[in-house]
């Protein structure tokens, strides 16, 4: 059997225990005739968020945990004094430390930015494309590419959920159509 055509669900119960359902599909159809996809031709500039809140190396945890909560961001780019990005912290990294020392947040005050974040800053120039920043983002396992210029100074960042919303306003509405020519309905799952 085809790798693709086996679904797996494991259900954790009360205690952790895991329980996996393995389900046979049918085989992929491609139904569509395929199209050059117009993420390749966007620039990041169309949907990166401008609006980048940073931090510096030595800014205090409780400060970082404050901004993500209070702006409802899910990273904050660590940039040097002239912008350049230089690591970034998620709210993964963020859930990663509580867990791995078994703390409350207030615990973590004394921590600066350095030692929380990823010290790898994935980044991408503003010029390149939606499909580049989907391809990282796929290759890389992250939620979250950072823009900078063509000197490196970060000037935007582009999330996982910008993405898709571009998708589902571009690409898909724009192509899945029923046999009338109109747009497909959006149903929500019942139960």
């Amino acid at each position: 059997m085809n790798p693709q055509q086996v679904r797996r669900c494991t259900v954790f119960h009360s205690r952790g225990e895991p329980v996996e359902s393995v389900l046979e599909s049918e085989p992929i159809v491609r139904e569509m005739p395929y199209h050059a996809p117009e993420a390749d031709r966007a620039s990041l500039r169309t949907i990166m968020a401008n609006d980048v809140i940073c931090a510096r190396a030595d800014l205090d945890l409780t400060a970082v945990i404050d901004l993500m909560l209070s702006r409802r961001i899910g990273c904050i780019p660590v940039v040097d004094e002239r912008r350049r990005p230089i690591g970034v912290i998620t709210k993964s990294d963020l859930v990663q430390q509580l867990d791995a020392d078994r703390l409350p947040a207030s615990a973590l005050t004394a921590h600066a930015a350095e030692d929380l974040m990823t010290p790898v800053a994935l980044s991408l120039e503003e010029h390149a494309t939606i499909a580049h920043a989907a391809a990282m983002m796929m290759s890389e396992d992250t939620h979250h590419v950072l823009v900078v210029s063509a000197t490196g100074a970060l000037v935007g960042v582009v999330s996982a959920k910008d993405i898709v919303g571009w998708v589902v306003t571009n690409d898909v509405l724009s192509v899945r159509r029923d046999a009338s020519g109109s747009p497909l309905e959006w149903h929500p799952l019942e139960g």
